[in-house]
């Protein structure tokens, strides 16, 4: 079959021209997909006409420093800087620039826009959000504060209160968006999100207890009625047994009742009350008569505190409430007591001294501030205690005391003798030894060793009755006269312990002698005859079933008393 020649020439000026345009399209392509759109820019930065790694390279020197430009985050005076790229914001250049139309399309419109379009894009920014809560959540004690609950308390029977102050802490979902938000924008500030927590206690909580419990509390003193007698709690009293703590909510004002019931025992006085006693002992001619217990009354506490609570908030004549007395029984009563049956002499002791006045006038006083004590099981005994301050408004005089190796004259001298004799009482009664110590310079009128001194404020003469049964001692002595020596006798009266208690013969060894020593321009010195020193060695020995149970050592250096001349 034969073409037509003209259809021939036709085809050919067709095929010829599709050659063309195929050809130019992919010229097109290739120039187009080279280069951003000629009118593309980002964030007022040109990138048309740049090949697409031109456009990013550019992108990221202009646009960097921007980008990553801190963010402050701030909340009134508190502020943390936020470095973008350390926290997560990132910026896509890559994408940016794909996204202005950089990059290879075969799409003819993408081509003809590449070729004579373009136009602004924004720059693509990536948020990695858990690095960027991490960042965020790093920071957030900058913007923390603490809160400052409410007080009310007391002072000098006065209300005082303080006002809270809110805690607040930092929202980090909340300022984590934020701060999101502020990136995408291209802004370097944003405004923390704070929240702010009440306190437990608030300004509202302490209003209430003040109006229904503080206030009311010390408004006047409450008025407590026995009987025809009456006794009056301060607003002061009041007060310093309050307290208030934090309930479901609320703050409750409170009244700590012991010390309370404690602190008013002097104004419990005014009910006149009788005051319950002991069964106890004294001295009756030559023995030991039981003294009987007293039943006495005391506030019954449950009533006191009821009483109490519910007229304190009152106001008016609801100020007065009546309480009620319970019987109160002595704890060692007269049966007790009396069950005992007699008691004998479980311990004396003697010592013999020259006449002096002074020494009769304070042994004397000695023995009458000691005559008639009473020892209960596991008391102990002091002597500074049972004589006071050795004075003159005490019944003392002056007398002789050691002071720095030599003989001196104070008020109260000689009373070593009495804390001897007791001590020695006390020794033969099996008594435990608390507190002794023997005189510095020996003397013969006293068992060597087995002897005790003592200054008030200082040196005390102390023992334990250790025993289980109830102890009086008696004291007294027979007075000295020109020519004959007085005594000082102690007797512990109680029921025996032990078969008896007694001391080993007293030991003396190891004697030295001091030195003379010249005391000039002392108008107080007193001449001394040297006094050799030695060691003392004893054992007090308690016996029971004809044997002795129980040994019990002792031992003292004695110093050597100096020749004392006075000149």
């Amino acid at each position: 079959m034969q073409v037509n020649k003209g259809k021939k020439i036709a085809l050919g000026v067709v095929g010829g021209a599709v050659v063309l345009l195929g050809g130019g399209y992919v010229a097109s392509y290739f120039v187009a997909g080279n280069q951003v759109p000629a009118k593309a820019e980002v964030d007022g930065v040109a990138i048309g006409g740049l090949a697409p790694d031109q456009a990013v390279e550019k992108l990221r020197t202009e646009l960097g420093p921007k980008v990553d430009a801190p963010i402050t985050v701030a909340a009134g005076d508190r502020s943390v800087s936020i470095t973008p790229s350390q926290a997560g914001l990132i910026a896509d250049y890559e994408k940016t620039v794909a996204e202005a139309g950089g990059g290879f399309s075969w799409n003819p419109a993408d081509i003809l826009h590449s070729l004579t379009g373009g136009g602004s894009v924004d720059l693509v920014r990536l948020v990695d959000q858990p690095k960027l809560t991490a960042a965020v959540e790093a920071d957030a004690k900058t913007f923390d504060v603490e809160g400052v609950p409410a007080t009310v308390k007391f002072d000098a029977g006065k209300v005082v209160r303080t006002e809270a102050a809110n805690a607040e802490n930092l929202n980090v979902a909340k300022t984590t968006e934020a701060v999101t938000a502020a990136f995408d924008d291209g802004k370097g500030h944003v405004e923390a999100v704070v929240d702010s927590v009440e306190p437990a206690v608030t300004d509202k909580m302490v209003d209430e207890v003040v109006t229904s419990f503080a206030d009311p509390l010390v408004s006047g003193p409450v008025t407590l009625t026995h009987n025809d007698t009456s006794m009056q709690i301060t607003p002061a009293a009041l007060a310093e047994a309050a307290t208030f703590d934090e309930q479901d909510g609320k703050l409750v004002g409170k009244l700590d009742a012991d010390k309370l019931f404690a602190s008013t025992a002097e104004a419990q006085k005014a009910l006149k009350l009788n005051t319950a006693k002991d069964a106890s002992f004294a001295l009756d001619g030559a023995g030991v008569k039981v003294v009987p217990a007293v039943v006495g009354e005391e506030i019954d506490k449950k009533s006191f505190v009821a009483a109490v609570e519910k007229a304190a908030t009152a106001s008016g004549a609801e100020r007065t409430a009546k309480i009620e007395v319970a019987t109160k029984q002595p704890e060692y009563t007269t049966e007790k007591a009396t069950a005992l049956g007699a008691f004998t002499n479980i311990g004396d002791f003697t010592t013999n001294y020259p006449h002096a006045a002074y020494r009769n006038t304070n042994l004397g006083r000695a023995a009458e501030l000691v005559n008639g004590t009473v020892l209960m099981p596991g008391e102990t005994f002091s002597l500074n205690k049972a004589l006071g301050e050795r004075n003159s408004a005490n019944g003392f005089v002056d007398g002789y005391v050691i002071n720095g190796g030599r003989l001196v004259k104070e008020s109260g001298g000689g009373i070593s003798q009495a804390a001897t004799t007791l001590y020695n009482a006390g020794f033969f009664a099996g008594y435990k030894d608390i507190e002794h110590k023997p005189h510095s310079l020996y003397f013969d009128r006293y068992p060597a060793g087995r002897e005790s001194t003592i200054y008030y404020g200082s040196l005390d003469m102390r023992f334990q009755n250790d025993t289980e049964y109830p102890a009086v001692i008696r004291g007294y002595i027979s007075p000295s006269s020109s020519g004959k020596k007085g005594s000082l006798t102690f007797e512990i009266w109680s029921k025996p312990t032990w078969e008896k208690v007694t001391s080993t013969e007293i030991a003396k060894s190891d004697y030295y002698t001091g030195t003379t020593r010249t005391v000039k321009g002392d108008p107080k010195c007193e001449p001394q005859a040297p006094i050799r020193g030695f060691t003392a060695s004893w054992s007090r020995q308690f016996w029971q079933g004809g044997k002795v149970a129980k040994t019990e050592k002792y031992s003292w250096k004695y110093n050597a008393g100096d020749r004392i001349v006075c000149e």
